[in-house]
């Protein structure tokens, strides 16, 4: 009996030592992990990367996260050097509960991958080694993850098809024309996704919801979204970097809860308003005529009476006629489009804005000195990014300004200078706010302004808008068969309202520039819809008819200091 005890004691001694062992042998060696989010959402990780997305028993989501050299995706980025092929290696190590660490080794790259997870989020950072002893890989990307929503998706979600890119380059990534938005949210009938980039800093990335397939009978058609990450950040030979991005999924389907990761990433990175915003409405006029109006009676292409800020009873006709109705209709002041008349060498709307021609500069003194008493402001039309050239002996041409050139910059800065001396305060910023470029001069201009200066760029990304407001057009489209009249907005309603989310009390002004059919008696007033939409009216002075109804509805909505209320 003794010897029996004995017995199963050293069996059970052997038996625990061996459980450890397998124990130990699991947590180092483990093939996945799998975490559980609110709402019964499912996340697995394996050496693929995240490689299953379900919602309860429905699969989401399939593939894996991996990286590649994405050089070929983007016109003159790089000759692809820096090998990426499939995996020679991979594994996973499973560090707990929320945590994993994924290795992937590909050609001359090394990625290694931690996941981690937290409520209905996976944060991946991705730290990326080239090992290229010559040359560095100038356009990161990340793809694997191919999603079947059970219907079309819908959402904020780029997708376009890569030879786009291949023609035009980095500058669709986001911040630009073509990506206003660096983050990005899909929903179907039951589920929502929501992805951002994370502390990236101004750093040109991009995602693409890609189709599954460009097939021409499918595209559109298909349910199936391939997920892709771009990040436009060069990782150096020899050298690492590391990147993160984080994706939601969700059961709640509203775009703001699925966009609330990239707000967050948005705030930290560009940070709050940087100019105190004034809602209140601003009339305009658009001074200069053409080149067939230049005479030697109007030698630079005035429009007459009240316009011809080239000679003082223009001034006085102008001032007479347009201080009082703003006043008393409690806008906040004006801004004028060709303020140099029109300048035979062409370029409309000219970069050198601060260049007046001699009469013009005499009298814009009266003009400032009555806007000044009158306590309205007084603005002009600019061309921020752009220098003037010859082209040959008649025409000038454009080329941009360069935003890390400290002369450039300088350059700029003295023009706005300038017409600040001159009692500007309000700018149009022309052909400028939505690319890259245009965000770092804005930071620049902006510390240098301060806030009382107020700032409308034409083209707006959302990173644009901490620094300057933003200018649209609209068009009344009027009814047509079973389509109803509506009011497009040129920068988008549904941009604008997400612009607003992501950056409160930013502004955007807007005319009315079109009018395409007959809009009804009965039909809802711009004015109301601008208002309704907290944007700011921009009323032409040939437009002065609106301007008693605009008084009326504007105290609905905004305050005498300039506030909605």
């Amino acid at each position: 009996m003794y010897q029996i005890h004995v017995t199963l004691i050293l069996i059970g001694c052997l038996l625990a030592a061996d459980l450890a062992s397998l124990s130990k042998a699991t947590a180092d060696d483990s093939k996945s992990l799998v975490y559980k989010a609110p709402g019964n959402i499912i996340f697995e990780v394996t050496a693929d990367g995240l490689s299953a997305i379900r919602a309860g028993d429905r699969q989401l989501a399939t593939g894996g996260w991996s990286v590649f050299n994405a050089e070929y995706w983007f016109k003159d980025t790089g000759k692809g050097e820096v090998n990426t092929d499939d995996p020679a290696e991979q594994s996973i190590e499973v560090l707990g509960p929320r945590h994993a660490r994924v290795c992937h080794a590909k050609g001359d790259v090394v990625c290694t991958s931690e996941y981690t997870f937290e409520g209905e989020d996976v944060l991946i950072s991705s730290r990326i080694e080239n090992n290229h002893l010559d040359a560095p890989m100038n356009v990161v990307g990340f793809r694997g993850l191919t999603f079947q929503f059970d219907g079309l998706p819908d959402g904020l979600m780029t997708v376009q098809h890569i030879s786009y890119f291949q023609h035009d380059g980095v500058g669709l990534c986001h911040p630009g024309y073509w990506a206003r938005f660096g983050g990005s949210y899909a929903t179907d009938d039951s589920i929502g996704v929501g992805t951002s980039p994370s502390r990236t800093g101004l750093m040109r990335t991009l995602t693409l919801w890609d189709y599954g397939s460009w097939a021409t009978d499918k595209r559109e058609k298909s349910p199936e979204r391939r997920l892709l990450y771009f990040a436009v950040a060069p990782v150096p030979p020899r050298g690492s970097r590391t990147f993160d991005f984080r994706l939601r999924v969700s059961r709640n389907l509203d775009w703001q809860h699925l966009l609330s990761p990239y707000r967050e990433h948005f705030r930290s990175t560009f940070g709050p308003v940087r100019y105190k915003a004034d809602y209140r409405w601003i009339a305009s006029d658009y001074v200069n005529k053409s080149q067939q109006a230049i005479s030697p009676s109007n030698p630079y292409g005035f429009h007459d009476g009240a316009r011809r800020i080239d000679t003082p009873e223009g001034v006085a006709k102008f001032c007479d006629s347009v201080l009082p109705m703003v006043q008393e209709y409690a806008g906040q002041g004006v801004i004028l489009w060709g303020q140099g008349g029109d300048d035979p060498r062409g370029a409309m709307y000219r970069p050198d804005f601060d260049v007046l021609p001699p009469e013009v500069e005499k009298n814009w003194s009266t003009l400032a000195e009555r806007f000044s008493k009158a306590k309205l402001k007084l603005g002009v039309c600019t061309r921020p990014r752009h220098l003037a050239v010859r082209r040959d002996w008649r025409w000038d041409g454009i080329i941009d300004i360069n935003p890390d050139d400290a002369r450039h910059r300088a350059m700029l800065w003295q023009r706005f200078e300038n017409m600040m001396k001159k009692g500007c305060t309000l700018f149009y910023l022309d052909s400028f706010g939505s690319s890259f470029e245009d965000v770092k001069l804005m930071q620049f201009l902006r510390e240098k302004m301060g806030p009382d200066i107020l700032t409308f760029a034409e083209h707006q990304c959302d990173a644009i808008l901490p620094y300057s407001g933003g200018y649209s057009e609209t068009t009344f489209v009027g009814a047509k068969g079973d389509a109803e009249p509506y009011y497009r907005v040129w920068s988008g309603v549904r941009n604008w309202e997400v612009f607003q989310y992501l950056c409160p009390d930013t502004q955007l002004i807007s005319r009315l520039y079109r009018i395409q059919g007959e809009i009804p008696e009965s039909f809802e007033p711009v004015d109301q819809f601008y208002f309704r939409n907290r944007i700011t009216p921009l009323l032409p002075v040939s437009d002065f008819r609106r301007v008693t109804e605009l008084g009326t509805i504007r105290r609905q909505f905004v305050d005498a200091a300039g506030q909605w209320k």
